[in-house]
């Protein structure tokens, strides 16, 4: 995608916006280095927040489903006999510990199995990858027409 910022042609891209009417330039300003930087830094942050979503909805499935079907008897053989009152960054919660640390597993393991997974699935890549170039494509293309 940065190598492809600097071709002309996103005429398309601009259509419906204040940029549509600015004209091209011939041969684009190339990025600096912190505009690249800010390009990779988006793409990285937007995917892991993506990830990180899906990975705690799916631990509050999990700890939910918890609370519902564990019954205090085997919440009690987990723990070993400890305290029914479990905490998380230092707040005491009415919850076992026991169920509290396995919805942490359940959500480290989902997060890294999703995380392997969307590397190279193409349907991930077509939902959520490609839009995402395509909009930061079209914020450079406007960048270029900006700086004319």
């Amino acid at each position: 995608m940065l190598e492809s910022i600097g071709r002309p042609g996103g005429a398309d891209d601009l259509s419906g916006t204040p940029f549509a009417a600015m004209p091209e330039r011939p041969t684009p300003e190339p990025l600096t280095r912190a505009e690249r930087v800010n390009v990779v830094l988006v793409m990285a942050a937007t995917q892991i927040a993506h990830l990180l979503v899906v990975a705690i909805c799916t631990a509050s499935i999990f700890f939910t489903l918890g609370l519902i079907v564990l019954s205090p008897e085997l919440l009690a053989k987990w723990s070993g006999g400890g305290p029914s009152d479990g905490t998380i960054f230092g707040v005491t919660l009415p919850v076992p510990q026991s169920l509290i640390h396995m919805t942490l597993v359940l959500c480290a393991l989902t997060f890294m199995y999703v995380s392997a997974r969307s590397v190279g699935d193409d349907e991930y890549k077509r939902d959520f990858l490609d839009p995402l170039i395509e909009d930061l494509h079209t914020t450079l293309v406007a960048r270029n027409r900006y700086r004319v």
